[in-house]
């Protein structure tokens, strides 16, 4: 069992044609890649937080100054429900295509605002302010990236590739990540700390203003879905979000607590580990870089291998035996960074963890996306994605910065970890045991219909 079985009425007219494989790879590069630079918008705040707590935050104390950064990026992310349920129901309406284009303007227009912010310096607590409304109109855009994304890959393939085509949405998380990685290391080696403080930290910026012009060009020349064309044919769009608060709030729910751990990993191995390894460890910032760039690898190289073999096997077992890879191996491998404090023991420690968090992660978007029909799968996706994201990523840095000064406990990212993986064993039961209560005829092969 991947999904839930669907009533005949759910399920789209069938394809005249199998994709060929030049649209497939159209069909996938739209998506990676587009998901990629808007991804790496968001990235790159977290991968400067250091230099951006002096620019736009400064504070007496240098460790306020970064948790006013840190705070401003979890505060962008109470707009991601907000975009979610707006851009959801947008993309259900009208399409995945027209979802995922408007995301990158949005996401583009706030990279904008952050490149040619003045500084504090300058401007006071405007340049703060300007920094904030980037930040949320970022927040509110990667509302609804993730659902469009996915649902745009999975309503493309055939049934039988829909781990793998959906996989290629983690793809393009790890390509961001790897972007963000490389453009910060290449900072860090051409620009002193003053220099970038004073100027080279616009650089990043500017590189994530291509979402504009090559995020509308790529999305802009791929057909809409299928599934999306039979819908409307159908007449089924009504109100996704009513819809799916009507029918499926268990379901998203437990969806929630499964997700959880993509949350809290993502941002630890992602977005913070840059952070906590210069300030925790003493590792150099360039070090410290070449880590999250071991993440992003594995994710980009395993990811497809992981959601090809989730077609094969079935998505449930693949993803329980990534959430116990994740429990078992979490707190050795910090103990051993702890323990070590070297740029090799960072790379090899993030790159196994990344290897385990993969396993569990490489299935999840397609699985998800079985969970819902059609005319509700962009609204399902993304509530899950961000409300997630929200809750146990986006203040995921504040929250482990704050508990690692007020404890002086230097593992509590791993605790972290381990809770989030607690919850995400509870809510993969809980799926299976609603579907075990629900259905009423044999699933076929780990799928489910539209």
């Amino acid at each position: 069992m991947d999904g839930f079985n669907r009533s005949s009425a759910n399920r789209p007219a069938p394809r005249s044609a199998a994709v060929s494989e030049t649209s497939s790879f159209r069909i996938v590069f739209a998506a990676a890649v587009g998901n990629a630079l808007e991804w790496y918008d968001l990235t790159i705040y977290g991968f400067l937080a250091l230099p951006i707590a002096r620019v736009f935050f400064p504070a007496h104390d240098a460790f306020i100054s970064l948790l006013l950064t840190l705070g401003t990026l979890g505060a962008s992310y109470l707009m991601r429900p907000i975009g979610a349920i707006c851009l959801g129901a947008y993309a259900d309406r009208h399409g995945r295509k027209a979802g995922m284009l408007l995301t990158s303007i949005l996401m583009g227009i706030g990279a904008l605002l952050i490149a040619v912010a003045p500084t504090y310096a300058v401007a006071g607590p405007f340049a703060s302010l300007i920094v904030v409304c980037a930040k949320f109109l970022q927040g509110f855009s990667a509302g609804g990236e993730y659902g469009a994304s996915v649902s745009f890959l999975v309503e493309h393939a055939k049934e039988n590739r829909r781990g793998l085509f959906a996989s290629f949405q983690i793809v393009g998380v790890g390509l961001a990540a790897m972007l963000a990685s490389l453009v910060s290391v290449a900072l860090s080696h051409f620009f002193t700390d003053s220099e970038i403080v004073a100027w080279a930290w616009r650089i990043p910026f500017i590189v994530g203003l291509l979402i504009l012009p090559l995020g509308w060009f790529i999305r802009s020349k791929v057909e809409e879905t299928p599934a999306f064309h039979a819908a409307v044919a159908q007449a089924e769009l009504a109100n996704p979000m009513r819809s799916l608060l009507g029918h499926d709030k268990m379901r998203v729910v437990s969806a929630i607590g499964l997700y959880c751990l993509a949350a809290s990993t993502n941002y630890l191995l992602g977005v913070y580990l840059p952070t906590y390894a210069v300030r925790e460890l003493g590792v150099p910032a360039s070090s410290a870089f070449v880590g999250t760039l071991a993440f992003a690898l594995v994710q980009v190289l395993l990811a497809p291998v992981i959601g090809a073999l989730s077609d094969k096997l079935g998505r449930q077992g693949v993803i329980a035996t990534g959430i116990a890879l994740v429990t078992i191996s979490v707190l050795p491998l910090f103990q051993i960074l702890l323990h070590y404090r070297s740029p090799n023991a960072l790379v090899a420690c993030v790159a196994c963890l990344g290897i385990f968090v993969t396993i569990f992660q490489g299935p999840v978007p397609a699985f998800l996306s079985e969970l819902f029909p059609t005319p509700t799968r962009t609204t399902g996706l993304a509530a899950i994605h961000n409300l997630n994201f929200t809750i146990f990523g986006g203040f995921a840095p504040l929250l482990m910065t704050s508990l690692i000064g007020a404890t002086s406990d230097r593992l509590v990212p791993a605790y972290y970890v381990l809770v989030t993986a607690a919850c995400a064993a509870c809510g993969l039961w809980s799926l299976l045991r609603q579907h075990s209560n629900n259905a009423t005829r044999p699933v076929s092969h780990g799928r489910c219909s539209d």
